[in-house]
């Protein structure tokens, strides 16, 4: 498509993306190296879940203010309401300019530049992406991002990885935070990835434990990916 090649980076990765959906101490790193062996990926790290604000700003775009100067503007001046009629397209407006917003175009470029300087995928790679553990600090956006996500990235794939509580709770910085709230945060995160996922076929689950126990989920993974599985990597 034409209007694609303004936002080349994001269409570059010819077989699209994958993003890791998890949280700290999950076991995710391995999951993110065994991705990163499959010829042409190049999967990156946590990026301090940059791609939440993206979304926010896109979301923006369609508040009312928005869509009422959107739509008005495709009408004639004589069909528009009275108070768009008299304000609209003028510094009277205070929301003067909105209705030139193109969300799409604005979704895509945002996107296009962080591929770019964020993922920055080198030559010749066919699937990028990235993992992070930030999607259940806000789980009441998890189904808007991915959705947006899932929308504007080409072949969007999203692995969806858990741990059992007693696990997470005992590594890392989880061990200095009250228990009881570990538990709570690791339930609704669970509860959030496994109900999303249940609803999209662009998603995989995978719990930590059946990796570190039975390379055959590697093998489950790269069937889901498409990929050839070689036990050497799992």
């Amino acid at each position: 498509m034409q209007e694609n090649s303004d936002f080349i980076d994001l269409y570059r990765p010819k077989d699209g993306y994958v993003f890791v959906v998890t949280y700290g101490r999950s076991g995710s790193t391995l999951t993110l190296n065994y991705l990163n062996s499959f010829p042409g990926y190049c999967i990156r790290g946590e990026n301090n879940n940059v791609i939440f604000p993206l979304c926010s700003a896109i979301t923006n775009l369609n508040n009312e203010n928005f869509q009422v100067r959107r739509k008005n503007k495709s009408k004639p001046i004589s069909e528009r309401g009275p108070e768009m009629q008299r304000i609209m397209e003028t510094p009277r407006d205070p929301w003067y300019g909105a209705e030139l917003v193109d969300p799409e175009r604005f979704a895509k470029g945002i996107f296009n530049s962080f591929v770019k300087e964020i993922l920055s995928p080198p030559d010749g790679v066919r699937v990028s992406g990235f993992k992070e553990i930030q999607w259940a600090n806000s789980l009441g956006r998890l189904k808007i991002n991915l959705d947006l996500i899932a929308k504007y990235f080409p072949n969007a794939r999203f692995i969806f990885q858990t741990r059992s509580y007693d696990a997470v709770a005992k590594s890392g910085w989880w061990t200095k935070r009250p228990q009881h709230e570990v538990k709570q945060y690791i339930e609704n995160a669970d509860a959030a990835f496994l109900n999303y996922a249940s609803e999209n076929s662009s998603c995989v689950h995978i719990r930590y434990e059946d990796l570190a126990e039975d390379c055959g989920r590697f093998r489950k993974l790269a069937g889901f990916l498409g990929e050839d599985y070689c036990s050497e990597t799992a």
